[in-house]
């Protein structure tokens, strides 16, 4: 059954008479990576796939929902992290098998990024701090990719959003835009769907921070090293908060409803970053270690959740919010 609480939906299956939720247990969690599914009347989009891990409940729920994987047209990464699209070379593969001409939709500097796993520190710290969780990464044949470039216009006085495919849905077009959204990382994209005029879904991925929390229409902080921008970050964040869009989905985690609801999401996420922000620079200048400014500011951050002190408590969701704070602190300069 689906959870419908202030409009939030966390749970898996379908939302609407398009979209998907998948929360893939990612770290053997939940509510910890959720994956959309667009299924239109000519393809399937699938929004971000998770590590190696994670591939098969995404296949697992394909199959029992009766989505065809030869009607999957492309893959969408977010951005390049590990929790996102380490398994994308997997995922391709699979669905390759059954329709060789499904693409990975992305801009230049994401293929980049995938493709260099093994020269980026991203991925060391990720598997300095995570180990064996990351799963399998591998490179991904050049042929693979789509190359789009995402549009950085958004936000803009009189601005149109302009779409790089189209669908069909019954007897409406459904036009895919991709928004250039950097900050949590430098190739960090949102996409979009519009239909009949109107912003009816947008993937904030971690755009907008995480929602942790099912029933407060709060964020939590979200700020990777060594990519993360903090100006780019809030700016990419000012643009989102000029939309209007009646839908919105986070990768961490869930669905909402509402434009008054997301909107709400979009005013505390400014808020939040700006706040957590000085809360580190107030805690640092008391004592500059990472693990005590981690310490006097990991209280706060389990407000932010409403998974309790268990989950909090989780070695693995301590080094997922200690990232956070080493983030942050990195782009302080901090570290």
């Amino acid at each position: 059954m689906q959870n419908t609480i202030n409009s939030s939906i966390i749970d898996s299956g379908k939302i609407n008479e398009y979209l998907h939720l998948v929360d893939v247990k990612q770290f053997g969690m939940e509510r910890v990576l959720t994956i959309f599914i667009a299924e239109f009347d000519d393809g399937i989009i699938i929004i971000d796939c998770g590590t190696s891990f994670e591939i098969n409940r995404l296949l697992r729920y394909m199959k029992k929902n009766q989505l065809s994987l030869s009607a999957v047209k492309y893959i969408i990464p977010t951005h390049f992290h590990f929790d996102h699209c380490g398994g994308l070379w997997k995922l391709y593969e699979k669905i390759k098998v059954a329709n060789q001409n499904v693409k990975i939709l992305s801009s230049a500097e994401l293929k980049h990024q995938v493709n260099n796993f093994d020269n980026l520190e991203h991925f060391s710290l990720a598997k300095k701090t995570f180990g064996g969780l990351i799963g399998e990464l591998k490179g991904i044949d050049d042929s693979a990719f789509e190359i789009i470039t995402p549009d950085d216009s958004f936000g803009e006085k009189n601005f149109t959003p302009h779409p790089i495919k189209v669908f069909k849905l019954g007897d409406k077009n459904v036009n895919l835009a991709i928004f250039k959204t950097p900050g949590h990382s430098l190739d960090h994209v949102c996409p979009l769907f519009i239909i009949n005029g109107k912003l009816a879904f947008i993937h904030f991925g971690e755009a907008l921070g995480i929602k942790g929390h099912k029933d407060k229409l709060i964020t939590a902080p979200n700020c990777a090293a060594p990519n993360f921008d903090y100006k780019l970050h809030m700016n990419s964040a000012e643009k989102l908060n000029q939309l209007n869009p009646q839908n919105a989905g986070f990768s961490h985690s869930g669905f909402v409803h509402g434009e008054k609801n997301i909107r709400c999401l979009m005013i505390d996420h400014l808020s939040l970053m700006e706040q957590f922000r000085n809360m580190i620079v107030e805690y640092y200048k008391e004592k500059p270690e990472t693990k005590f400014v981690f310490e006097k500011i990991y209280p706060f951050l389990k407000t932010r959740s409403d998974l309790g002190d268990d989950f909090a408590d989780n070695p693995t969701v301590r080094k997922m919010m200690l990232t956070a704070v080493y983030g942050m602190m990195t782009d302080l300069k901090y570290r």
